[in-house]
Formats: structure tokens, sequence, C-alpha cells
């Protein structure tokens, strides 16, 4: 898919202020729901109409969705999260646990996490279109349709990552100046994974517009 055309649609000054507003709050808490909730509003919006952007016209609604998508998240990342906590834990006993207890850490962190969100970028493509929380947790599904479209997909989750990681680093920058420039780019980049992904999951079997679509053709 190109997204050439959706960056352009994005920095347009018509609608650039619309995902800013989601990349200034996307590090606060409790503010970051409207972040997530955003994303999640503009992949269905995606999905129905190709390309587009979500208003903040419904800001509860925004808001709520950002809630039960954060739910969708710990439940993938329970693992990865129990294992930096008792990794944490171990460090603060004494000099043998600490050893274990930073392996554990750098497992979680490099090895574990990065497995388990690999389903993610799907799993928020299910509850976007469906807002079920039960369907968006089916591994089973979502693996067949990862598999319709593997290669793109790694190459998506991988470039994802990448954009992710040197967004964060802008973290460096002192004072509140590297705080907003890594919440901004950050934002973008899951942004722009948002589209990707949304795109690569209309192709698969495991679209219910893609099916709709199909069964209209058989009709």
């Amino acid at each position: 898919m190109d997204i050439i055309p959706f960056i352009r649609f994005t920095i347009n000054s018509r609608y650039i202020n619309r995902w800013i507003y989601g990349g200034l709050v996307l590090f606060i808490p409790v503010l970051n729901f409207f972040s997530i909730g955003f994303l999640c509003r503009t992949s269905r919006l995606i999905m129905v109409g190709g390309m587009g952007l979500a208003t903040w016209q419904d800001k509860y609604e925004t808001w709520i969705e950002g809630i039960k998508l954060l739910f969708v998240f710990i439940l993938y990342n329970a693992i990865p999260f129990f294992m930096f906590s008792s990794g944490f834990f171990l460090t603060t006993l004494n000099s043998f646990t600490a050893f274990f207890g930073h392996l554990m850490i750098k497992a979680a962190t490099f090895v574990v996490l990065p497995i388990c969100c690999f389903f993610l970028p799907f799993a928020f493509a299910i509850f976007a279109e469906r807002l079920d929380f039960r369907e968006a947790l089916e591994f089973e599904s979502i693996f067949r349709a990862i598999k319709e479209v593997l290669l793109e997909y790694i190459i998506g989750y991988v470039a994802t990552m990448a954009a992710v990681y040197i967004s964060l680093f802008f973290m460096r920058i002192p004072y509140l100046i590297g705080f907003i420039i890594s919440s901004v780019l950050t934002y973008y980049s899951l942004l722009l994974s948002t589209f990707y992904f949304t795109e690569l999951y209309r192709r698969t079997s495991l679209c219910l517009a893609q099916i709709r679509e199909d069964e209209s053709a058989f009709e």
C-alpha cells in the first residue's frame, strides 16, 4: 500500500492540528486516553472510507474508547509487565537475586514484550472495527490473518518499532522541548502505523468489511 498520500493528507494545514492535539497529551496519564481513542476512531474511519482522520467533536466517546483499548494493551502485555515487576523486585533484595532480576527485566523488555506486542496491530484493528474485547483476544484468528500478509506485517511492525524508538530518543533533549517533540513524533509514528495496519487488515479474511464485499460479489 502507498502510505505517501496519507502522509501528505495528515500534514495538510487543515488536518495537522487533529493529530498534534493527541500527540501533545500522549504521555500524560488519563489525558492520553484521548490520544488512544483518536487512533481507534481514525482506524474505523479508514476501514470504511479509505483515508481520513477522526475529529474531536465526540470527546467523551473518544476518551471511553481509549480506556477500553488500554485494557486490550494491558491483557496482551500482562506477561512482560509481570516479568518486569518481578525482576525489579528481585533487584531490591540482594546482589545474588539482583543478577537474575536484571536478566528478567532485559528478557521482558527486549524479548517477551516485542513478541507479545506482535499481535497488537491486528488486535487493535479488530477492536476498532467491532468494539469487542473477546474478538480482539482471539489469537488463533489473528495469527491466521497475519499469515495472509506476513511479510508486509513484519516489515510494518519492525518499521513501527524503529520509528517509536527514534522518537523516544528525543526525550534526551532537556526541559520540556524534548518531551514535546518526542510525544508528537511518537504519536505520529503510531498514526502512520494505524493507517498501515488498518489497510493491511482490510485485505485479510478477518475483516468484516472484506467479508461483506465478498458476499456482495456472489449475490
